[in-house]
């Protein structure tokens, strides 16, 4: 077992501290062997990885039951807790519903290891981090609602359905906390009691024999420590790229057997399957979630899922998948297995199946859970799963503490006809509310699909703006030729959860169904006019500073042009035309700005554009030569004394002209009066300070011209 001085000492260099090792549990696998066949397994996977912390995890009793080990994938130096939230936030939210997951890949690794020698050695690994890091900062906000401020991490459970988080006080309260959050137990005392009650309940319903677990596993450890982890071979469905990955709504049992169904939906003639998407506010998770496909919702209901918990029984996953399948017109037989001891936790017929070619639902009593299977590895024994946890594609250990069950789904009665849409509208990052296009009322916009070919009869168009709970008719009776040019009414108001919905018919008949996965926009109001001049990141030298946009990438009336400074609106101006003239004053040499712009019309204002910046310079040192036309010039004596001020004496068509002193960095100082030919300088700045003595710059800017002279200033 690893010293708890060490594990607390690596504590002390995160922002989330590490919870305590717990104690010494029966059939202990001493650390170093745990660390050692971690390392080997990590280098197996990830060549050249770097380690990171390692969290323990503890039973209900408080004893060592496994490690999570962490790995840095590209072979950089593990980062601080926070990088690596922020790292795996950024790459969850970068999956899609169509995001290969079997060729997905994350710049961190985990590999759970058992402490525990009648325990599978190394229950899962893969891509992506644990539940520490991905929710951690989550639960002890959470915590510190309802504990207080001083509530710090003290656990963290391994049982049914995963990890659970544990929180003390100083007055050593404690509450744990579900990673789903869908459940708080307000003592320790309270989750223990409810663990082994459970625990209680499965044994007096299946029964385990726990010896022959302890034996079977006791021959497993002896295999891995001896194992060259390079060495395997992987079998998957065909087309496994294309299974789909949902994001966790309603449990994970109807979850996982819709990516099951998914993968049906688009890798054979199954297209009634999935037909839309929408958004829904889930109760066990406490948040929306955004991407969820219409079989997600008919799974969790034709399988009696408790939506406020998200639990689902074994015995009603078959029949709710061949009810799916029948509600949509189509016949589903289902294979059905339950593993344990007596079969290798039936080991045949996972790898049957996906020889066949056939994914399924895989439910693990030891975990609680359901997932979605494609593939498997051996000699190891391990399958290939679309989790709907924090580690998206991952690779489980077939066997456990407690019993299996496979249920494979083999569809009959296909269409030849199928229809997917292509161009992805609204195809937005995962859990997102949008992000998508932004369309506008008046726009013609190009709606694709493929129909593989094979053409039905027609295509029904409908669009929701509501994120997929209520349809209305864009278009029907539309020829099935794989595109449609979509005028968007006026009558269609702004939103920014926009989706499309293709039904795809042979006479009456549905024959498929397909829709945008995320949401898009759609405004009335005008979209960001394009930017013109003066280009983004310029320098500039010269006033007058126009801006300048578009008038033709956008129907408005009018613009609203805006300057900003360090955060900061400093000036805007409405008009009529689209440009504007910069004053001078609003500038200080050497500095960046910042403009920005928006347009009108019958409905209003619509939003900014992006930001554009340009530079103000100062040409320091250079000044004009002499003046081509002298009624234009100014003369500046070469050196002042201060006493005396300076005259500045004009030409004759440079009278009324702008007359402007710069200090050598650029700074406006002053401006001066120019009626007369003769200008004098008292040598004070426009606060009324004296300036003090060294090399400055006057400006003169007229409607036709700018010229601009040095000079010394003298003590």
């Amino acid at each position: 077992m690893l010293p708890s001085f060490v594990i607390f000492l690596t504590a002390t260099l995160l922002v989330m501290p590490l919870p305590e090792p717990g104690t010494t549990p029966q059939n202990a696998v001493d650390f170093r062997v745990v660390q050692e066949l971690a390392l080997r397994k990590a280098q197996a996977e990830w060549p050249g990885c770097q380690k990171g912390p390692v969290v323990p995890y503890v039973d209900e009793n408080g004893a060592t039951v496994a490690y999570m080990f962490h790995f840095r994938t590209d072979g950089t130096k593990f980062p601080v807790y926070d990088q690596v939230r922020m790292d795996i936030l950024q790459e969850r939210f970068g999956l899609l519903p169509n995001t290969d997951i079997r060729h997905w890949r994350s710049k961190y690794g985990h590999i759970l290891v058992s402490a525990r020698s009648d325990r599978v050695p190394i229950p899962c690994y893969g891509y992506g981090a644990s539940d520490y890091y991905a929710v951690g900062k989550k639960a002890l906000a959470r915590a510190r609602e309802i504990l207080g401020s001083d509530a710090m991490l003290s656990r963290m459970y391994f049982i049914f359905p995963g990890t659970f988080f544990e929180f003390s006080d100083n007055d050593g309260k404690q509450i744990i906390i579900s990673s789903l959050f869908d459940q708080v137990w307000q003592s320790r005392q309270l989750f223990v009691n409810e663990i082994r009650h459970h625990q209680q309940e499965l044994a007096n319903r299946y029964g385990i024999d726990e010896s022959e677990i302890a034996r079977i596993h006791r021959n497993d450890w002896n295999k891995a420590l001896k194992r060259d982890f390079t060495d395997y071979a992987e079998y998957f469905v065909p087309q496994v790229e294309r299974a789909p990955f949902y994001e966790w709504s309603y449990g994970c049992t109807p979850t996982s057997a819709a990516m099951v169904l998914g993968y049906i939906d688009r890798t054979q003639n199954y297209g009634r399957l999935v037909d839309w998407f929408w958004q829904r506010y889930d109760c066990v998770e406490g948040e929306m979630d955004w991407q969820i496909p219409n079989t997600q919702r008919e799974c969790a209901i034709a399988m009696h899922t408790d939506t406020l918990s998200g639990g689902t029984l074994v015995m009603y996953i078959a029949q709710g998948l061949q009810t799916v399948a029948s509600n949509n017109g189509y016949t589903v037989s289902t294979i059905s297995d339950q593993g344990g001891t007596h079969n290798d936790w039936a080991w045949n017929t996972i790898t049957s199946e996906i020889n066949s070619g056939h994914a399924f639902v895989w439910s693990v009593d030891w975990q609680h859970h359901s997932l979605a299977c494609f593939g498997y590895r051996t000699p190891d024994k391990y399958v290939f799963i679309h989790n709907t946890w924090w580690s998206p594609g991952d690779w489980w250990a077939h066997s456990g503490n407690g019993w299996s069950w496979v249920d494979s789904p083999h569809p009959s009665g296909g269409d030849p006809h199928k229809l997917e849409i292509t161009y992805p509208l609204g195809d937005t990052d995962y859990n997102s509310i949008g992000g998508g296009e932004v369309l506008q009322v008046s726009d013609t916009v190009d709606i694709t699909w493929n129909n593989f070919g094979n053409p039905a009869t027609k295509v029904d168009i409908d669009l929701s703006t509501d994120g997929g709970r209520t349809w209305q008719p864009v278009a029907g009776n539309v020829p099935d030729n794989g595109t449609y040019a979509w005028f968007i009414p006026l009558s269609v108001q702004s939103c920014d959860s926009a989706r499309l919905r293709l039904r795809q018919y042979q006479g009456s008949t549905l024959t498929s169904g397909d829709g945008n996965r995320g949401c898009f926009h759609i405004t009335r109001e005008p979209m960001p006019p394009d930017f013109l001049a003066p280009p983004n990141g310029m320098q500039i030298f010269e006033p007058p500073i126009v801006l300048r946009v578009d008038s033709g990438s956008v129907s408005a009336d009018s613009f609203d042009f805006r300057m900003v400074f360090g955060g900061d609106t400093i000036w805007r101006e409405p008009t009529v035309v689209p440009r504007c003239s910069l004053p001078d004053t609003l500038f200080t040499y050497g500095r960046s700005y910042k403009w920005t712009c928006r347009a009108h019309n019958q409905f209003g204002w619509g939003r900014l554009g992006t930001s554009w910046s340009f530079w103000v310079r100062f040409r320091a040192g250079l000044e004009e030569n002499g003046a081509t036309h002298s009624n234009y010039a100014f003369l500046v004596p070469g050196i002042n004394r201060l006493a005396g001020g300076v005259m500045f004496k004009l030409g004759q068509n440079a009278r009324g002209s702008g007359l402007v002193i710069y200090n050598a960095l650029g700074n406006r100082v002053v401006s001066l009066n120019t009626h007369n030919k003769n200008v004098f300088w008292n040598g004070r700045d426009q606060a009324g300070y004296r300036v003090r003595a060294g090399l400055y710059f006057v400006r003169l800017v007229s409607e036709t011209r700018t010229l601009t002279q040095k000079f010394l200033l003298v003590e």
